[in-house]
């Protein structure tokens, strides 16, 4: 499975409608810098759990929190059944070199929200695939 750029305008609908991310991000308000490889990069602007996507990320953009890795990485992540250590965030970025990083409080507290995001991602990436 090549890695392709994620639909954004889908990503958005299902971030702002899912009901265990909608919970786990309620009071969450923070800026996500998601970068896949040269495929694609873009914003997550998230206030008190609304999220919006800006889809052009220049090095003038403001951001708190960055999820970046590479191509090879990324498609790992978003297998429909992710290979050993690619489940999730922390473990890609521990045994992977994938990166996680930014304001460590925010990640720490609203982690479920954040695992609920990548689960979101697949989902998209994968409905993609499928269609």
């Amino acid at each position: 499975m090549a890695t392709h750029p994620l639909d954004l305008q889908a990503l958005e609908g299902v971030l702002n409608s899912d009901p265990e991310f909608v919970l786990q991000a309620r009071y969450l308000t923070t800026r996500i810098r998601v970068v896949i490889g040269e495929i694609q990069s873009f914003r997550l602007v998230i206030t008190n759990g609304q999220v919006e996507i800006d889809p052009v990320v220049t090095p003038f953009d403001q951001f708190d929190i960055n999820v970046e890795g590479t191509a090879e990485q990324w498609q790992g992540l978003l297998s429909p059944v992710p290979p050993a250590f690619y489940q999730d965030f922390f473990p890609a970025m521990l045994h992977h070199g994938f990166r996680l990083e930014g304001d460590m409080a925010t990640i720490t507290a609203y982690y479920p929200a954040i695992h609920r995001m990548y689960d979101l991602f697949r989902q998209v990436s994968n409905e993609e695939v499928a269609a």
